[in-house]
């Protein structure tokens, strides 16, 4: 089997750079239909703190780190909430930096992530 390590790699850095490029004009976008965006990201909220809740298991010898990265989106998404919803206007530079943050973070976890053995299945 195959290492998607690299592919995940590269595909999280094209993403990277698109949120970099292009986060301004999204929010952008969303501020112009604050309604539909504030409920859209009310949901990536609750997605997010899902998602951190998941991560936390307490035997998991990778708990840390899940907890941390899934904590970073979590913090981005609020941070686009926090923009969009309350617009407040200093928020959507720290969504920007946050979102970046969180995909530079799974980045480095996922070349941090030890190789599978031959024969062994990821799970």
């Amino acid at each position: 089997m195959k290492d998607s390590r690299i592919a995940e790699i590269a595909w999280l850095t094209v993403i990277a750079i698109i949120v970099a490029a292009g986060g301004n004009i999204v929010l952008g976008m969303l501020g112009t239909h604050r309604w539909f965006a504030t409920v859209l990201l009310a949901v990536a909220v609750v997605i997010a703190l899902l998602g951190l809740r998941r991560a936390f298991v307490a035997n998991a010898p990778t708990a840390r780190i899940d907890v941390t990265k899934a904590g970073t989106y979590l913090v981005a998404a609020v941070l686009a909430f926090v923009a969009i919803g309350l617009h407040v206007h200093w928020a959507i530079g720290a969504t920007i930096a946050a979102a970046e943050a969180a995909i530079v973070f799974d980045i480095i976890t996922i070349a941090a992530r030890p190789k599978p053995a031959p024969g062994e299945e990821i799970t």
